[in-house]
């Protein structure tokens, strides 16, 4: 019994022992935990602040670049209109990139001037906008009015192709460069040389509102992928508006300085060219070969520059408000003219070079007062192309009409007997 109750006493130590040995190694293991728990709590603190850098990146990332959803500035943004004093026929709108959008003509056009190493973004130009990436000095010109402005402010080097050819030219800078193989003659401007223009890689085609009975020849530069610019000067009322045209080649060439600086000059001479009010009656006008007659409207620039020679236009009350010319017969043209004092007849479609000529084309010119009294004057050879010598013609206007002298004669208007 003894011996029972020791082995049941060994058996209750032996468990007390193992029970401790089992407490102990559980409180190790609760201090193992904390320890590890301590250490996820650095990790996770770590962790965070990782978390908490990259977020700064993020940031940081997000003022550096726009939102996805925010819309970008546009290339062209206006900073409005360039002045113009006296043209009505065009505007050139500019922009903070140097871009210019050149609008009018009397085909109504749509020129964007994108400088060299300036891009514009497709979705920012209409469907009507022709762009032209600058150097632009592959041009073909029609218009030999606009040519002698081109020449005047040094731009002849972007001009291409003519629709004159070198015998037909009174502006020295282009009968040299026709010489000089530099500028080539394309053919007429109702029927041009498509070819060259595509050889020569023509970027633009400029031509006058003589082409308004050609379609077909707009319709052609069109498939040819070469924008058409018809310039109409010629419509404008106030002489220096047709001087002021010179802007535009100035945006296209990159020469704007140059051009402000010849406009600024010609209205300055304009201003010193003129005169007072001389009383004395001028007709002016001309004969086609077809033999349709045509006078200058009231409203032509022309028509102006008598009045500021000091000259009164004996049509001036004709259709005052309108340039261009007026489509007559000869009967109508005698009526308005016959009484005038000065005949001032333009020398380029029919031409005269006497007074005899024209009474033998038609003998009522006898009856004409500026003829009797000696008064007839032929425009030169060069004057309808030179739009750049405007203020020059209204001096020689000027001289004409307050000289004493029965046989004076000008560069621009050469007396005839």
């Amino acid at each position: 019994m003894k011996k029972t109750f020791q082995n049941w006493l060994a058996l209750a130590l032996a468990l007390t022992m193992l029970l401790s040995l089992l407490a102990a190694c559980g409180g190790n293991s609760q201090n193992g935990g904390a320890d590890d728990q301590q250490t996820n709590g650095q990790q996770t603190e770590e962790q965070q602040a990782g978390d908490n850098d990259s977020q700064t990146a993020d940031q940081t990332d997000d003022t550096q670049q726009p939102p996805e959803n925010e819309t970008p500035q546009p290339a062209l943004v206006s900073q409005g209109f360039m002045p113009l004093d006296y043209a009505e026929n065009f505007s050139i709108e500019l922009y903070e990139n140097g871009c210019r959008m050149i609008r009018g003509g009397a085909n109504d056009v749509q020129l964007l001037v994108v400088p060299e190493g300036v891009e514009v973004p497709e979705e920012e130009i209409g469907d009507d906008v022709s762009v032209l990436q600058q150097p632009i000095d592959r041009v073909y010109m029609a218009s030999t009015g606009m040519v002698s402005v081109v020449d005047a402010i040094g731009g002849l080097d972007h001009v291409k192709l003519v629709a004159t050819d070198v015998d037909g030219w009174y502006v020295d800078g282009v009968v040299e460069k026709m010489n000089a193989g530099e500028i080539a003659f394309s053919g007429n401007y109702k029927e041009p040389d498509y070819e060259q223009m595509t050889a020569n890689d023509i970027q633009l085609h400029v031509d006058t509102t003589m082409l308004d009975g050609y379609p077909e020849v707009v319709e052609k530069f069109e498939e040819l992928g070469i924008p058409t610019f018809i310039e109409d000067s010629s419509q404008e009322s106030h002489p220096l508006a047709r001087v002021e045209w010179v802007k535009v080649f100035g945006v296209l060439f990159g020469l704007e300085d140059e051009a402000q600086k010849y406009f600024d000059g010609q209205k300055a001479l304009l201003e010193n060219a003129g005169g007072t009010d001389t009383g004395k009656t001028v007709a002016m006008g001309y004969i086609a070969s077809s033999g349709s007659c045509y006078a200058r409207n009231g409203g032509d620039y022309m028509a102006q520059m008598i009045g500021m020679a000091g000259g009164d236009y004996v049509r001036a009350n004709e259709n005052a408000d309108e340039s261009g010319n007026q489509k007559m017969t000869f009967e109508e043209w005698y009526a308005d003219f016959k009484d005038a004092e000065y005949l001032f007849y333009v020398n380029f479609a029919l031409g005269f070079h006497s007074v005899q000529e024209m009474i033998d084309y038609n003998p009522l010119f006898a009856d004409f007062r500026a003829v009797q009294d000696g008064h007839v004057y032929i425009t030169s050879p060069d004057f309808t192309q030179s739009t750049a010598a405007i203020a020059a013609i209204v001096a020689d206007m000027n001289t004409i009409l307050t000289s004493d002298d029965p046989a004076v004669t000008t560069d621009h208007l050469i007396k005839i007997d």
